[in-house]
């Protein structure tokens, strides 16, 4: 027996409301209401009406769109529609709310910078569609701005904020009505495309997006180029659940960084072959913390600090490196051949996660290579998808090898033994820092630092 929010309610072609139980009134907190158009707000009506006025007589569909609840939220509701044959005029919905479906799930949120959702709405969205039943056919896509570490470096983070906006402006104008899309890191973003039926419709809304960034950042300051790489596939066909979808698109997006970036990738198995692998992450599991509880995390290690209170690394490590998802934490004194502390995560045979200590040889971190990487607050970003073949070849050589897809370096000078704090991504990975992500973790860093003064 499950334990959803139902409810069928029935409208007119005006969307005015002929029929509606009261558990529905009492969930939405009216019992006044007498339009749909009262409760959904103007950017979902839109793909709410089209799916509605598509159908034909005696036909059904399915679309997803928010309400507003009794608790002043929007929820996201799935609704399976009928247009009554018998009755013309009348169109019967069912609907399910779907963060009923998922009891970890948060209300709706949105990016405070680019006003897209945030990286738990939206993944809490497209991993609710992989679980409603009849399958409808979506999109999964993953983006991200190339060469932004560049616009970072060259021009300063105020310009690096100005094109993460502008950039998700452009997706999701392009976008429209036909899906939604979030943040789910600094530079990188999802969408869900529900609401198209053609792998040309798809096409087009990325070369779009791909097209518009280019075109807007041609000869960026005359310096750089700024474009978009992007990886998408298609449920349930490429994949059932969140986990595949979200590692199959991230090698699409993977090979279209390493094709030279500036394009889009759409899995098609008979180019790309059999990528599914038999064991995955499971991607969805890890709880996706909000920035209070990242904020309360770095907060309380700070009085910690100041009080002169006893923590232990090993479990500051570990609740780091779960607030923000992070796929390994290693700490070095004085031998980068064996961290002193190490913490990697890791599946089991039965796809749960588990995080066990680990011991790694980060001897590279003593290369030239990457010490020409360190900026002025002594932190190194090594991103597989920023580095330059020819110039960047061993450190290119080391994340293969290691299967990182990022490295987050903090140097300890001034710790009573030098060393490193180093952050890790897996290149299947869902972390996504954004920058206020990388400025707790250098907070959290410099902690360690002069706690070991103290040692």
């Amino acid at each position: 027996m499950d334990h959803f929010l139902k409810f069928q309610i029935a409208v007119d072609e005006e969307l005015k409301l002929s029929d509606a139980s009261d558990s529905f009134y009492a969930y939405v907190g009216n019992d006044k209401i007498t339009s749909l158009d009262q409760l959904v707000p103007p950017q979902d009506m839109t793909q709410l009406k089209n799916s509605l006025f598509a159908l034909s007589e005696g036909r059904k569909g399915m679309c997803c769109f928010r309400i507003r609840t009794a608790g002043d939220v929007l929820n996201w509701i799935a609704a399976n529609i009928k247009k009554n044959g018998e009755n013309k005029g009348i169109i019967e919905l069912d609907l399910v709310d779907i963060q009923s479906m998922n009891e970890k799930s948060t209300p709706i949120q949105y990016d405070a910078m680019t006003e897209l959702l945030n990286k738990q709405a939206i993944t809490d969205y497209a991993a609710s569609l992989t679980r409603i039943y009849p399958r409808k056919m979506f999109y999964f896509i993953l983006l991200d701005i190339d060469h932004f570490k560049n616009v970072n470096d060259l021009f300063g983070h105020m310009c690096g904020d100005e094109v993460i906006i502008d950039v998700a402006h452009i997706i999701r104008d392009c976008v429209g009505n036909k899906g939604q899309t979030g943040r789910i890191g600094g530079d990188e973003f999802m969408v869900v495309l529900d609401n198209v039926d053609s792998s040309f419709k798809i096409r087009e809304v990325l070369a779009a997006i791909r097209e518009t960034v280019e075109d807007k950042y041609k000869n960026f300051r005359d310096e750089i180029d700024v474009t978009v790489s992007i990886g998408a596939v298609l449920y349930p066909d490429d994949g059932t659940s969140y986990d595949e979808l979200f590692m199959l698109a991230d090698k699409m997006l993977y090979r279209a960084k390493m094709k030279g970036r500036n394009r889009y990738i759409i899995y098609t198995p008979e180019i790309h072959g059999e990528l599914k692998e038999a064991s995955i992450t499971n991607v969805t599991t890890r709880q996706v913390a909000s920035e209070d509880a990242k904020i309360a995390l770095i907060n309380g290690y700070m009085n910690s600090f100041l009080r002169k209170a006893v923590v232990p690394i090993q479990t500051g490590l570990e609740n780091v490196m779960r607030t923000f998802e992070l796929d390994g934490v290693y700490v070095f004194y004085d031998n980068l051949h064996e961290s002193r502390y190490g913490l990697k995560r890791k599946t089991k045979p039965d796809g749960r996660e588990l995080i066990a200590e680990e011991t790694v040889d980060m001897s590279i971190l003593s290369s030239d290579d990457v010490a020409k990487k360190f900026d002025s607050n002594n932190v190194a970003i090594l991103n597989i998808f920023d580095l330059k073949k020819g110039s960047d070849d061993a450190i290119i050589k080391y994340l293969e090898e290691k299967e990182y897809r990022f490295m987050m370096i903090y140097n300890m000078k001034e710790a009573k033994k030098a060393g490193y704090v180093v952050y890790t991504a897996d290149k299947e990975s869902a972390c996504r820092l954004s920058e206020t992500d990388m400025a707790d973790l250098i907070y959290f860093s410099r902690m360690l630092e002069l706690t070991s003064l103290e040692r």
